[in-house]
């Protein structure tokens, strides 16, 4: 299935626990301020201290302030005065003439989501022995043909505590394949709703 590299970041597919799941939950974040980057689907949000949305430009740890869940999309008034929901937003929107700008937000903490792995297991029993370890990803720019982020999960199989993520499965049929597709979800300490401390 993935044995090729097509990473689209993190998707929201259900929640812990088996729980209803909707799509889970869509927090619109509002953009003023000028933004150097862009914000494509799939991408980790961080509230900067502006109280702004800012998309993460290095793979977070517990140690990591204002991480507020992943983009889902985006919605804006175009230059030219049309309203839009969008994949994606580019860079420097704002003094591009973009207004009305909001960045759609899955906030949840608990949200188990699908994202496209680095490294092969090659066998399934590897691969088994990967879930409940921690792993990080690898933060790249987004694919402005798509609108995605092209997020991965790397360096999956470690114990260390301050990783970003926690493996809780992969999508069956691709363990082994080249680039497997793994179930994850945010470390306790790591998203911003499960820290004692603010921004």
């Amino acid at each position: 299935m993935a044995n090729i590299a097509s990473a689209t970041g993190l998707k929201p597919v259900n929640l812990v626990g088996g729980g209803p799941f909707q799509g889970g939950t869509i927090r619109m974040f509002p953009l003023f301020d000028n933004v150097a980057t862009g914000f494509f689907n799939g991408q980790i949000i961080l509230i900067g201290s502006n109280g702004q949305p800012v998309a993460a430009a290095a793979t977070p740890t517990t140690s990591t302030a204002g991480v507020v869940g992943v983009c889902t999309g985006v919605s804006y008034v175009s230059p030219t005065g049309e309203y839009r929901q969008d994949q994606s937003l580019p860079a420097n929107a704002i003094t591009a003439g973009y207004t009305d700008v909001q960045i759609m937000v899955n906030d949840d903490p608990n949200v188990v989501m699908q994202i496209q792995g680095t490294t092969s297991y090659t066998t399934l029993a590897l691969a088994q022995a990967a879930v409940g370890s921690n792993a990080a990803v690898a933060v790249f720019t987004g694919n402005a043909a798509t609108g995605n982020s092209e997020m991965s999960l790397t360096n999956a199989g470690a114990a260390t505590g301050t990783l970003a993520f926690r493996i809780m499965g992969f999508v069956p049929g691709t363990e082994t394949d080249t680039f497997p597709e793994i179930l994850v979800k945010f470390n306790f300490g790591v998203h911003s709703y499960n820290k004692s401390t603010g921004i």
